[in-house]
């Protein structure tokens, strides 16, 4: 099985680092799980990011976006011999109604809420 430098934790941070809850998806109250789907190469590489469940446009793009810049993996092995893998991730968006935004990814002691910045 293929995994993140740094594992689960390192991956969560990543996203959550990474993630930019776009403006038009804030201002409409859009939310809810996006699920990204890629390959990892015998190399580590990540290619072929696509939605697999889409909530919009704009947060389909940006989880898109955010897989799409993830380090390289380290690739699953099969024999002792890298080998190419498929893994799908959920990435979820939240607007709580009090003026703010939180990103997670099921993992409720690392969210982070940010103050909406027109």
């Amino acid at each position: 099985m293929p995994q993140f430098p740094g594992g689960e934790t390192e991956l969560r941070r990543f996203i959550t680092s990474e993630l930019d809850y776009p403006l038009e998806a804030r201002v409409n109250k859009e939310s809810g799980e996006v699920l990204v789907a890629f390959s990892i190469g015998m190399d580590g590489y990540i290619s072929g990011v696509r939605v697999v469940r889409s909530v919009s446009e704009s947060l389909d793009a940006e989880a898109v976006r955010v897989v799409s810049k993830m380090p390289p993996w380290i690739p699953g092995k099969k024999n002792g011999r890298p080998v190419r893998a498929e893994m799908t991730i959920p990435i979820n968006f939240k607007v709580n109604y009090e003026n703010k935004y939180v990103n997670d990814r099921n993992d409720a002691d690392r969210v982070q809420e940010r103050k909406f910045k027109y």
